[in-house]
């Protein structure tokens, strides 16, 4: 299949989106992005624009609305790249369920494990799993800045149990290559779940705090908070019988594991060597609350809790974090380095 005959619909205008879509449409790939009434108007007189660590990407894409999708029918995609928020992406699904055959690929690029949800509630038979190394900020409407290198892994899931994780169509890695360089895995889920644990614990913990990712490596309560968080999601991937790949080759599950003072000392030197080159990097739960908008602790977090809870996996740490988060969404509590503190002092009560 040749680049130019490709045509693929991007969902979400966000971060990630602009990030997705820019290398791809300044590639000669025909892309449509899928977005609001602004958007659509925003893209008919300017291009994406995309500041990777390459250089400058500029790219013409065609913004999109839903009913355009509806009215169109005889435009099809080869396949369908997921973008949004976790919260945001079923209700999106069901209304592309309705114009579009079970056959088409859809790759989430997505926090989580809402690619599974995808699998399991909707028709889309070729559900692609993608696991997003590289960190994005979006600047303004079409624009977005990469803030930190890395890669993609892929790999699909279904409903059934033969399907297999290499079972991807031969373009998607292609395109995805103009992207970042993209790897298939042998075992996506694996993949998915060890991102997951790091999103689950970096999100709430700097969300609480209102600081950014680096800080974490000069705040105590942050780093304790954090490895004991990791232990606890480690358990439950332990209990589902899951071996966690490496993520991006380099971070292996174990090494941030505390089960000794010895252990402690290592975990503990180990996150201060991955966060400490992001001091400035603002995560993504904490810059939902800093918004107003709801944040995807119950697609992070609440969601290992939940398979943990089901497997009699205590999660204390979890729990609270969960708890927190919520509150400071209903506006009850005000993220701080206090509110982190004190967090880390009832943690110590309890253990």
């Amino acid at each position: 299949m040749d680049k130019e005959n490709i045509n693929l619909l991007v969902v979400g205008p966000g971060a990630i989106g602009t990030a997705v879509a820019t290398p791809l449409a300044a590639n000669n790939i025909h892309v449509r992005v899928l977005g609001r009434e602004r958007h659509k108007e925003f893209f008919s007189k300017k291009k994406m624009v995309y500041n990777s660590s390459k250089g400058k990407l500029e790219g013409k894409v065609v913004g999109v609305t839903i009913d355009d999708l509806q009215n169109e029918k005889e435009w099809k995609p080869d396949a369908i790249l997921i973008t949004l928020k976790a919260n945001s992406t079923i209700e999106v699904i069901k209304q592309l369920e309705q114009i579009y055959d079970q056959e088409i690929p859809i790759v989430s690029l997505q926090n989580g494990l809402i690619a599974e949800e995808i699998a399991k509630e909707s028709h889309f038979k070729k559900v692609i799993a993608c696991v997003v190394g590289f960190n994005v900020k979006l600047v303004d409407t079409g624009i977005a800045e990469q803030t930190s290198e890395g890669d993609l892994v892929i790999g699909r899931i279904g409903k059934e149990k033969e399907v297999k994780s290499e079972d991807v169509p031969d373009f998607i890695p292609k395109v995805l290559e103009f992207v970042a360089p993209t790897k298939v895995s042998d075992n996506i889920i694996s993949d998915v779940w060890m991102k997951l644990m790091i999103n689950s614990t970096i999100n709430p913990i700097c969300a609480i705090g209102d600081m950014p990712l680096g800080e974490i490596a000069r705040t105590k309560a942050a780093i304790y908070l954090s490895l004991w968080n990791w232990k606890e999601m480690v358990d439950v991937a332990k209990a589902l019988g899951l071996k966690l790949n490496p993520f991006q080759g380099v971070l292996f599950a174990e090494v941030l594991y505390v089960y000794d003072i010895i252990s402690f000392g290592i975990a503990k030197n180990v996150l201060k060597r991955i966060v400490a080159p992001h001091k400035n990097a603002i995560v993504s739960m904490l810059q939902d609350i800093r918004n107003g908008k709801s944040t995807e602790i119950d697609y992070l977090n609440g969601k290992v809790y939940e398979i943990g809870s089901k497997l009699g996996v205590k999660m204390p740490t979890n729990e609270m974090l969960i708890k927190t988060i919520k509150e400071i969404e209903k506006g009850n509590k005000k993220p701080s380095k206090g509110l982190l503190n004190k967090l880390f002092r009832e943690s110590i009560l309890s253990k």
